[in-house]
């Protein structure tokens, strides 16, 4: 109500008190500013809204009517004053929040579950793009919050850890090594791969090949694929093997068969990523929720689909 005009906060403090002198008292002003002040609201209105005398104060049927209006306006003020002081404070207002399908099928949806618990206000927009338009987007503003396959660096950028998966053997149901417990990375070397295509998996399948890279041999890609699905599907039908991380998903199918990978600790990473230099105050409340509720135990992730 401080925020209203003055003149509006004394017309209203008339019309219910239907006296100049309690006005001015309950105002803490001096009678004749609360006069001028309603003669001058008058004027710009072009209208009467109060009839007097010596001994009453009364509304007349345009007052009656801007007494409404006024009781409205005030309200919504005072709306819009609590709508600001959260807004300023990140508890409430818009974030945009990038995403993987690791991501969205793994840790992300308790990540916003937990979030709207604690800011039920925060409207939350969910975009779903690759790692590296997540970040050329969060660097260009276009993002509030990434869910990305790690490891990121950048200028400008800061990132939690959210989730890790380690990587398993994804083979054919009947294929040789599904005998095993677990299968040496470098028993692959030899076998022909299926993975995801590079337009949009770039950054997951730059990380499998880096793998393999370490352990001695480059993979030989012979088919891609668009989705998970695809991929488990064209290994089932003995087009190739892949590596992938440890999802639920994966151990649900019965065409094909997952084993560790005996000699590596490599994983997965999901990372919550975001600008150092953002202004969004929702940014900062997202972030302190989500790092303070992260436990270092994570379930595994459901997938669909993988960059």
């Amino acid at each position: 109500m401080r925020h209203l005009q003055p003149h509006i906060r004394y017309f209203i403090a008339i019309a219910e008190e239907l006296h100049f002198r309690r006005a001015a008292e309950r105002l803490h002003v001096a009678q004749p500013v609360l006069s001028r002040a309603i003669r001058q609201l008058e004027d710009q209105l072009g209208v009467i809204l109060l009839q007097r005398s010596r001994r009453n104060v009364s509304l007349t049927a345009a007052g009656s009517v801007f007494l409404e209006e006024c009781y409205l306006a005030r309200e919504a003020m005072k709306r819009a004053e609590q709508r600001a002081i959260k807004a300023n404070k990140g508890e409430s207002g818009r974030l945009i929040v990038g995403y993987t399908d690791f991501a969205i099928n793994g840790v992300l949806p308790s990540i916003l579950a937990t979030f709207h618990s604690h800011l039920a206000e925060v409207s939350i927009d969910l975009v779903r793009c690759d790692s590296h338009e997540q970040l050329e987007a969060i660097e260009g503003g276009r993002l509030d919050v990434g869910f990305l396959t790690g490891p990121v660096s950048g200028a400008g950028l800061r990132q939690v850890t959210v989730h890790e998966a380690p990587y398993m053997a994804v083979l054919p149901y009947h294929h040789p090594l599904a005998d095993l417990e677990s299968v040496p990375l470098k028993a692959l070397s030899e076998e022909v791969f299926v993975l995801g295509n590079m337009h949009t998996w770039r950054h997951f399948v730059s990380q499998i090949k880096a793998l393999c890279f370490e352990a001695g041999f480059i993979p030989r890609v012979v088919k891609e694929a668009p989705n998970s699905d695809s991929i488990f599907g064209l290994v089932a039908a003995q087009m190739g093997v892949t590596i992938y991380p440890d999802c639920d998903l994966n151990h649900n199918r019965r065409d094909i068969i997952l084993r560790p990978l005996a000699d590596t600790e490599a994983k997965l990473i999901t990372e919550m990523v975001w600008s150092s230099s953002s202004t969004n105050p929702v940014v900062a409340r997202f972030v302190d929720v989500v790092t303070r509720t992260r436990t270092n135990r994570v379930p595994r992730c459901r997938q669909e689909r993988g960059q």
